[in-house]
């Protein structure tokens, strides 16, 4: 019988075993992790095994473990590459905001809408790999993820000054960043039919706005 996959203790700032140092080393990476997407998508969780992800890739089992010491660090590794790309996204999309006039309601459902698709519906033979990367998720990696993107939401929100927003807080931030993750994370792991929907973006962006936005008066 296949066993679990069991979370592994991975460190936020631990990098693969070898550090992709050049262009190979660091396609050898692009690959497995493709591979392994290939392989949830293809044949499930259960099947999921270093050497089954080595062969997809190409490579040999002795090159894939100077990388990585098990599958969930390759799972874990690629949620972390998922976090730093929406991590970016998310400055990109709320440094926007030293525009004259923002609408920071638009900017929040653009970036509900990428928070969506990197950690919810994903493209095409993703969404059981997100699944189980949520179900794997290190509780040490999650709360470094988190308490960034609060601090980062906090210090632009701070620079909009937007008459509809209120003072950012450390409350504030919070609320918001765990009242998005969790719910696209119960959706995910619940493989819920309102992912990829708009009534579940618009609920989302509302529940936001209604912690961001600015008491009356």
């Amino acid at each position: 019988m296949p066993t679990k996959l069991r979370p592994t203790a991975v460190s936020p700032s631990t990098p693969p075993r070898r550090i992709p140092s050049q262009a190979r080393a660091e396609h050898t990476i692009r690959v497995i992790f493709e591979a392994t997407a290939q392989v949830l998508d293809e044949h499930g969780e259960m099947a999921l095994t270093t050497n089954r992800i080595a062969q997809r890739a190409g490579v040999s089992i002795g090159s894939l473990y100077q990388y990585f010491d098990s599958k969930e660090a390759i799972v874990l590794a690629m949620l972390a590459h998922e976090r730093t790309q929406c991590m970016a996204k998310l400055d990109l999309l709320l440094g926007h905001a030293g525009a004259a006039e923002p609408d920071p309601r638009t900017l929040l459902r653009a970036f509900i809408r990428f928070y969506l698709e990197t950690f919810g519906t994903g493209g095409p033979g993703r969404r059981a790999l997100i699944r189980l990367a949520w179900r794997l998720d290190n509780q040490q990696l999650l709360v470094q993820y988190l308490r960034e993107a609060s601090e980062r939401i906090a210090l632009h929100i701070e620079r909009m000054r937007h008459p509809l927003l209120r003072a950012p807080s450390p409350a504030t931030a919070f609320v918001l960043t765990r009242l998005l993750a969790g719910t696209v994370r119960s959706a995910s792991l619940e493989d819920s039919p309102l992912l990829g929907t708009i009534e579940f973006e618009d609920a989302l962006v509302n529940a936001c706005w209604g912690v961001m936005q600015a008491e009356p008066g």
